[in-house]
């Protein structure tokens, strides 16, 4: 993975956990609305009962729910629950994408040590403003460090990071 794809994935952590949780309950309400559209549609299927009316009808003997039956037992689903699936499956798509950026940026945290792993959580992960970082910094372990000292820190986590991710 090149520094730019690295930079890429730490920048948008924050937004891909968002997303990619957004995208897991929207693809389950989906899946959940694709089962019962189906499931209706074979029960009405199967409701369809012939009507007798005084009508004159054709000399051919036909059985549409059968057909119909037949259509959804072979696969075949009506339009509209096509693009149902499309859109459920490009949603998975992205949420995998989204969930392997995750699972990248979560191990490459393993190859820092604690305060690299500190800078690089609070001001790249979470956006925490330099101000921020500094004071609590200087909270968490109990030295102060200028600015350049914590760029100094991020920039060497982040040159760990480009050789985990080569």
């Amino acid at each position: 993975m090149e520094p730019n794809e690295v930079r890429y994935c730490l920048d948008h952590y924050r937004e891909s956990v968002a997303r990619s949780a957004f995208l897991k309950t929207e693809t389950e309400n989906l899946a959940k609305m694709i089962r019962q559209m189906k499931d209706t549609l074979v029960e009405n299927s199967v409701s369809i009962t012939q009507k007798w009316s005084e009508m004159p009808h054709g000399c051919e003997v036909g059985d549409p729910t059968a057909r119909l039956a037949q259509r959804i037992a072979d696969g075949d689903t009506p339009e509209y629950l096509r693009e149902m699936e499309a859109e459920m499956r490009k949603k998975l798509e992205e949420y995998s994408r989204r969930t392997t950026m995750i699972a990248y940026v979560e191990s490459w945290l393993h190859v820092l040590n604690e305060r690299e792993r500190y800078v690089v959580k609070t001001q790249w992960l979470e956006g925490s403003t330099w101000r921020e970082l500094i004071s609590g910094f200087q909270e968490q372990f109990g030295d102060i460090y200028s600015l350049q000292g914590l760029r100094k820190i991020r920039n060497r986590a982040f040159t760990k990071i480009c050789e985990i991710a080569r």
